[in-house]
């Protein structure tokens, strides 16, 4: 009975504590303190309950102490926040529920146009692998909104948990508590950054699909050509899916691949493998082996390029939109704590990295076969893991800084999955070694004695529980609420009665914010203008593509639109260091003042976000020039 007890206030506390913090609290706890006593408090109480359960079952030795017991409840309760912080997305809503939210379906919808629009319009430039995947539930004809909403979190929750059910069961045997358990870390590791869901496509393909080797002597005849040609075809769909995905994405797939065979494939065969420590390996068999490694890389960075060639012509957009990264300004200020993110991205990262890395330290200097781990691979190895990790780290930083991002760690992706994926296969000891080198014991030596390998993994270990759970209490915040139904119907209305009229009187539309309106058929017999939709008109901004804009403020000139929905716009300019201060600048510099200058507000509907602009008579003579 004590068992069953304890089970029921173990499942009690992991739903209450996240079902209380998005439901019944929401407004208290938007206080990230708040949040966190609650959360932690419910962890404590699960764990004692988890404690009771486990008191009288020995077959759980990883539930023989009460701080284990609370590890475990802790990263329950974590994973189930992090699903029922999503569940509030699943709205009914009509009107956008943050920044882009809605722009994203619209985005997604560009793949169908001629159905949904009537009209044939270029997919997007941005990131069309995401919106491939959101534009599943377009299959379905007249999908409502709440549909699209509820995929996409399919996909958040979805995505890293398979990623971490393919990293754990390629190395750990099946259905056993220590693989959920490594289950539920990863998964979590991955939502704290968070990394995008069509990001995780090509890790699942290559953790799922590349052989690179083992211990044992590669096999001959069709079993080898087998196995090559499965990695092959993994590694150019998964690189072909980055070359439309993200740029700093391109060589990934390859440097994942390159990973795989330093962490399971040995320079030396089974068969060859020596005693003696010192017997080294030969250049050939050095050479070879670096070859293999680049050429994985390589072949995955020219595959994504010729993927992301080959969408640029099909799609029929201007090449040059897909490189406005490369002129967009550097905010180097947002590696130290700023308003818009406060812990910083250098100590963020430097938080979240901690625990993988005492893990993999730990395992490196162990020296319970007889000499220290990292002396039993060849040196050659270790320059290869910690230089991707570098490689991957500095160009997350430089894609973070840049204007538009370091809010949160997302664009240090691809550094957080392969440093997941090196700790726990340090983690497990299934790093395979090059020696096989028993001598009698040594004297433990000095790195050993002032770093005890068992303290380290276990630190690492528990932090890997502790870390994840504070980053994600601390960035997932309960929404705010929703405007009253009645009045967002009557702006609705009143949307819709001033866009149906224009359009009947011959005028074009435009909507710089709120397309979906169209997409989902809330107005009646508005045609779309597919230019200048506010998430790459911001992007144009934040980068001044000169081409972009300036057909924009010709036509802003020649007030070619006659109605136009929007934001509320604004020509105040923020500090650089308020929060998102330099976005809110570059778009009052190069979008709010021109638009404002041609156009005046009609309406402005606060309380749900929208403005309703229409051509004024007499212009500005202060007018930017166009």
């Amino acid at each position: 009975m004590k068992r069953i007890l304890g089970l029921i206030v173990l499942l009690i506390c992991s739903l209450a504590g996240p079902v209380l913090i998005f439901g019944a609290f929401t407004l208290v706890m938007q206080n990230p303190w708040a949040r966190q006593l609650f959360f932690w408090g419910a962890a404590l109480i699960g764990g004692a309950a988890l404690k009771v359960w486990a008191s009288e079952d020995a077959r759980h030795p990883l539930l023989d102490r009460w701080w284990k017991c609370f590890l475990t409840a802790t990263l329950l309760q974590t994973c189930v926040y992090v699903v029922i912080s999503q569940m509030p997305e699943i709205s009914t809503y009509p009107l956008t529920l943050g920044w882009s939210e809605t722009s994203r379906y619209y985005n997604a919808s560009l793949f169908f146009s001629q159905r949904i629009y009537g009209m044939s319009t270029p997919p997007t430039v941005l990131h069309p692998s995401r919106y491939l995947m959101q534009a599943v539930p377009f299959l379905l004809p007249d999908s409502p909104l709440w549909l699209h909403r509820a995929w996409q979190v399919f996909l958040w929750i979805a995505t890293p948990f398979l990623t971490a059910v393919i990293l754990v069961r390629r190395i750990l045997p099946w259905k056993n508590l220590k693989s959920w358990l490594l289950i539920g870390v990863s998964f979590v590791y991955l939502t704290i950054g968070p990394v995008y869901y069509h990001l995780l496509v090509p890790v699942m393909l290559v953790l799922w699909g590349f052989h690179p080797g083992s211990a044992q002597p590669s096999p001959g005849g069709w079993a080898g050509r087998r196995r090559l040609l499965i990695s092959t075809v993994v590694l150019l769909l998964a690189s072909a899916w980055a070359g439309i995905s993200r740029l700093n994405w391109f060589p990934v797939p390859g440097m994942l691949a390159a990973s795989l065979i330093l962490l399971e494939r040995p320079m030396i065969p089974l068969a060859d493998r020596q005693s003696d420590l010192s017997a080294g390996v030969s250049w050939r068999q050095a050479g070879v082996y670096v070859l293999r490694l680049a050429g994985w890389v390589l072949l995955g960075t020219a595959t994504a390029l010729a993927a992301q060639a080959l969408y640029i012509y099909w799609s029929g957009n201007v090449a040059s939109q897909f490189t406005t990264s490369f002129t967009s300004d550097l905010l180097w200020r947002r590696l130290l704590p700023n308003a818009s993110y406060p812990p910083g991205l250098l100590l963020a990262a430097f938080i979240v990295s901690l625990p993988v890395l005492l893990v993999i330290l730990g395992k490196l200097v162990d020296e319970q076969s007889g000499v220290a781990f990292w002396r039993r691979t060849h040196w050659l190895r270790w320059p290869g893991l910690a230089g991707e990790l570098v490689v991957l780290f500095v160009g997350g930083t430089i894609v973070s800084v840049k204007i538009g991002g370091g809010s949160n760690l997302h664009n240090l992706d691809a550094y957080l999955v392969l440093l997941l994926i090196i700790g726990i296969y340090f983690y497990l000891d299934r790093v395979e070694v090059d020696f096989l080198a028993l001598p009698p014991a040594e004297r433990s030596s000095w790195i050993s004695q002032k770093l005890p390998p068992s303290s380290l993994v276990t630190g690492g270990a528990i932090l890997m529980v502790i870390v994840p759970a504070l980053f994600t209490v601390y960035s997932r915040i309960p929404p705010s609420p929703l405007p009253d139904p009645a009045v967002v119907q009557s702006s609705l209305d009143q949307v819709n009665k001033l866009a149906h009229k224009t359009s009947q009187e011959g005028g074009e539309v435009l909507f710089l914010t709120d397309r979906h309106l169209l997409t989902f058929g809330m107005l009646d017999g508005v045609e779309l203008i597919p230019e200048y939709e506010r998430v790459f008109l911001m992007e144009a901004a934040m980068s001044n593509a000169p081409d972009y804009l300036g057909q924009f403020y010709r036509d802003l000139e020649g007030q070619r639109f006659a109605l136009i929905i929007s934001e509320p716009l604004s020509t105040h300019y923020k500090s650089p260091q308020d929060s998102f201060g330099s976005e809110n600048n570059a778009w009052v510099r190069r979008v709010s003042q021109y638009v404002l200058c041609y156009y005046h507000p009609l309406e402005t509907l606060r309380k749900v976000q929208m403005q309703i602009l229409i051509p004024r008579v007499n212009v500005r003579k202060t007018c930017p020039a166009t």
